[in-house]
C-alpha cells in the first residue's frame, strides 16, 4: 500500500509571523561575515575568516618546508626537506616518529591504531604530501587541500603554527639536541602529536564532526600508551616524557601542574578516558570513549560561516551574573520579569516554585531559556556534579503529573534514549534525569547549547506542528500513520504562542553554502539517529537548535522511541518533507514576500519545482563554481528530498537517503574552489 499522506491540511504552517523588536546584545567575536564553510575545534571565528582570507601562497611565510613520504608496505614514515633551513627539523620529525614506533612496538593494541591513520588514511596516497608552517594559524596545526581548475585536488598540505615551532626551538636549544629518546618524546610530543592527527585526518570527512571524535580518541588512545605510566586513586600519572608534556602546557597556560586533569580541557579529556590505559579496555569501552571525547569538542566545535550570520543574545535574555562565595556556593540577583529570560507573570511563578528544589540538589538556576508544550528549560550553574559540565540547562515539568501522557519522558524513559543516542554527535547530551519531590515534577539535565533554535531563527516560529502526541508503542499500518501524522497538523495552532517569545532571526540572509551546511547537518541528525536505531517522531525546525558556534544539535528527546519495522520511520520523514521545505522557502525569499501559498507543493511536484525556480535568488551557479554545479541540480535534488520523504521512499531504502546526503555534501566541495582547510 503507497505511504503517501494527504498534505493538504498545511495551509497555516506556511504563514508569516513577524518578531517582536527586542534590543539585542551583539557580541563581536560572532559577527564575522564570511561564506566560507569550514567547521573548526579551535581558534576564534575573527582569526579563521583572517586566515581564510589570506591566499595560499601567502600563508607559507615560514621557510619549513618538506615532503612527507609514507611507505604503506614497509610501514615506514620518513620527512625529506626541500630546504636548508628544514634540514634540522627533517631530522627531529624522523628522530621523534621513529620513537614512536619504537615505543608502540611493546602495545599491540596502540601500534595498530597508530598505523591505521598512518597508513590506511587512502586521502595520503592521493598526491603530493607537503609539511608547511605558517604565522599566524588560529589553530596549532590545519590540513589543507589545493584544487586545480577543473576541482581536481593537486597539493596536500599539513601545516603547522610557526610559533609551537619556535616554542619547541628554545626548549631544545636550553636542553641540548643530544638528549634521551625519552625527554626528546617529551618536548617534541605537541608538534609530533598534531602532525599525526592530521596525517590520520581524511581529506574529505563525510561529517567533520563526527570524523574528529573518532580521530581524537585514536589520538588520546596513542597518547596515553606513551606520556602516563600508571593510574592511582583514579588520576593518570605521568611517566618522564609526560611530564615534560605538562611542563609545556603548564607554562603555555599558566596553570599549575598538579592542576592540568582538573583545568585544562584536554588534559582532563585524558584523565577521564584513564582506562584506556589498559590496552584491552580500547575495544572494550570504545563507544564510552567516543562519548567523553565529544563532550571535549562539542566545545571547541566552530562552524565559521554559520557562527558568522547568528543573531546577538537580547538584552532580556542575559544570564544572571554569578559570584563565587566558596567552592559550592554562588550568589545571584532576584528573578524579575523582562529579565533573564522571564517574560510574563507566569514565567515568574513558576520560576520561584522550581528553583528551590533544584538548588537544593545543586543546580542554580541563571535564566530561562525557553518554554514548550512539555516543559520549561533554565540555564543553571551546576554546584555539585563534578562528572558533568559547571554550566548545564535544566528541563523541568511544564505540566502537572496527572497528566502524565503530556509530560516531559519519566527518568528510566529518557536517560535509556540518551544513552542510546550518546554516538550521535548532532543530538543534544542528557547527563542525569531525576524526579523533585516537592513539586512532584520530572527533571532533565542537559547539555548547555548556546544560541536559538532554527524556527525562530528562519521566521515560522508557531507556525509548526504542535508537539503534543507520544508515538504509539506499535505502529501496525500506513492508516494509523495517517491518523497520526494528521493529528499533529491538525494543532499546529497550539505552538502560535510561541511567537510571542521568538528571538531575532539570522543577522543576515543564508547564502547558499551556508543553506547546505544547516540542511547537511540536520540529514546527518536524522540518518545518524535511525542508524542508532530511534525515531525521532517530531521533526520540525522548532527542535532543531544551532549554537552561536555554528553547530546544530537536535533537541527535545521526549518523543523520541525505539524503531521496531520501516513503518516507524515514515513519520520522520513525512516532517523531514515540511521541515525542508519550510527551510527552502524561507532561504530563497530571504527580503521578500514569504506569504506564498503553498499548502498544496508538498504533493504537486510540478508546481514545486515551478515555485523554487520563480524564487530563485542565487543565480546561475555553473558561473559561480566554474562549472563544476548547475543551478538545476541544486533544485531536483531539493525536490527530490521532499519527494522521496513524503512518498516513503527514505524510510524502506536508506541507501536511497545516504546518496542524497552524499550528494549534497558533494554540493558544498563545489564551492570550495580553490582549497579544503581541516583543523
Amino acid at each position: 500500500m503507497s505511504s503517501k499522506l494527504d498534505f493538504s491540511s498545511l495551509s497555516s504552517i506556511f504563514k508569516s509571523p513577524v518578531p517582536p523588536d527586542f534590543e539585542t546584545v551583539r557580541d563581536p567575536a560572532y559577527a564575522q561575515q564570511t561564506l566560507r564553510s569550514s567547521t573548526v575545534f579551535s581558534g576564534d571565528p575573527d582569526e579563521w575568516v583572517a586566515y581564510l582570507n589570506t591566499p595560499w601562497k601567502d600563508r607559507r611565510n615560514h621557510p619549513l618546508f618538506m615532503d612527507v613520504e609514507i611507505d604503506r608496505e614497509r610501514k615506514h614514515l620518513a620527512f625529506h626537506p626541500r630546504n636548508t633551513d628544514s634540514e634540522i627539523w627533517a631530522t627531529r620529525f624522523n628522530r621523534g616518529f621513529e620513537i614512536i614506533t619504537h615505543r608502540l612496538e611493546s602495545h599491540k593494541r596502540a601500534r595498530k591504531v597508530y598505523h591505521e591513520l598512518l597508513f590506511e588514511n587512502e586521502s595520503n596516497f592521493a598526491h603530493e604530501l607537503h609539511l608547511h608552517a605558517t604565522s599566524p594559524l588560529p589553530s596549532e596545526a590545519t590540513r589543507e587541500v589545493r584544487f586545480d581548475e577543473n576541482y581536481t585536488p593537486i597539493e596536500t598540505d599539513i601545516v603547522l603554527r610557526a610559533e609551537l615551532l619556535e616554542e619547541t626551538q628554545s626548549k631544545l636549544e636550553s636542553l641540548g639536541e643530544k638528549i634521551s629518546d625519552t625527554r626528546f618524546l617529551g618536548i617534541l610530543w605537541p608538534i609530533l602529536q598534531r602532525t599525526l592527527a592530521q596525517l590520520g585526518y581524511p581529506s574529505y570527512p563525510r561529517d567533520r564532526f563526527k570524523d574528529r571524535i573518532e580521530l581524537t580518541t585514536r589520538i588520546a588512545f596513542i597518547t596515553i600508551q606513551l606520556l602516563y605510566e600508571k593510574k592511582q586513586k583514579g588520576k593518570l600519572l605521568t611517566n618522564e616524557a609526560g611530564d615534560l608534556f605538562y611542563h609545556t602546557i603548564s607554562q603555555r597556560h599558566d596553570i599549575p601542574k598538579k592542576h592540568l586533569h582538573r583545568r585544562h580541557p584536554y588534559i582532563r579529556m585524558l584523565n577521564d578516558l584513564s582506562f584506556l590505559l589498559k590496552e584491552k579496555n580500547y575495544d572494550a569501552f570504545l563507544d564510552v570513549s567516543r562519548v567523553i571525547v565529544r563532550d571535549f569538542l562539542d566545545q571547541r566545535y566552530l562552524r565559521i560561516s554559520i557562527a558568522g550570520v547568528m543573531p546577538g543574545m537580547m538584552e532580556w535574555m542575559v544570564p544572571m551574573e554569578v559570584t563565587w562565595e566558596s567552592k559550592k556556593s554562588v550568589s545571584t540577583p532576584s528573578p524579575a520579569k523582562g529579565r533573564y529570560g522571564i517574560l510574563d507573570s507566569e514565567d515568574l511563578s513558576a520560576w520561584k516554585k522550581l528553583a528551590p528544589p533544584l538548588k537544593d540538589i545543586g543546580f542554580v538556576f541563571t535564566r530561562q531559556l525557553g518554554i514548550g508544550q512539555f516543559g520549561r528549560v533554565y540555564e543553571a550553574v551546576n554546584l555539585k556534579n563534578g562528572n558533568i559540565p559547571e554550566r548545564v540547562a535544566i528541563k523541568v515539568d511544564r505540566i502537572h503529573k496527572s497528566k502524565k501522557e503530556e509530560a516531559i519522558q519519566a527518568v528510566d524513559t529518557i536517560m535509556e534514549i540518551s544513552n542510546g543516542l550518546s554516538q550521535c554527535p548532532h543530538v543534544i547530551r542528557i547527563y542525569d534525569a531525576g524526579r523533585l519531590k516537592p513539586v512532584n515534577s520530572t527533571y532533565h539535565i542537559l547539555q548547555l547549547v548556546e544560541g536559538d533554535t532554527l524556527d525562530n531563527l528562519i521566521g515560522v516560529t508557531g507556525t509548526e506542528h504542535a508537539s503534543i502526541y507520544r508515538p504509539p508503542v506499535e505502529r501496525s499500518s500506513i492508516q494509523d500513520l495517517r491518523r497520526e501524522y494528521l493529528r499533529a497538523i491538525k494543532f499546529t495552532h497550539g505552538e502560535q504562542w510561541r511567537s510571542e517569545r521568538v528571538s531575532k532571526p539570522f543577522s543576515a540572509p543564508l547564502g547558499l553554502s551556508q543553506a547546505f551546511d544547516v540542511m547537511t547537518s540536520t540529514l546527518l541528525w536524522l540518518e545518524e539517529c535511525h542508524g542508532l536505531g530511534f525515531a525521532i517522531n517530531d521533526l520540525k525546525n522548532g527542535n532543531l537548535m544551532l549554537s552561536r558556534r555554528g553547530q546544530l544539535k537536535g533537541i527535545d528527546l521526549d518523543t523520541y522511541s525505539p524503531i521496531r519495522t520501516p513503518l516507524d520511520k515514515l513519520p520522520d520523514f513525512f516532517f523531514l518533507a515540511v521541515t525542508i521545505l519550510l527551510f527552502a522557502i524561507r532561504v530563497l525569499t530571504e527580503g521578500h514576500d514569504h506569504n506564498i501559498k503553498a499548502s498544496g507543493l508538498l504533493g504537486d511536484m510540478d508546481a514545486l519545482h515551478k515555485m523554487i525556480n520563480k524564487i530563485w535568488r542565487f543565480g546561475d551557479l555553473s558561473v559561480i563554481t566554474d562549472n563544476r554545479l548547475e543551478s538545476n541540480q541544486v533544485i531536483q535534488w531539493l525536490i527530490h528530498v521532499i519527494e522521496r520523504s513524503r512518498d516513503g521512499t527514505f524510510a524502506h531504502e536508506p541507501e536511497t537517503f545516504t546518496a542524497a546526503i552524499n550528494d549534497l555534501i558533494r554540493f558544498k566541495r563545489a564551492f570550495a574552489n580553490e582549497e579544503m582547510v581541516l583543523d
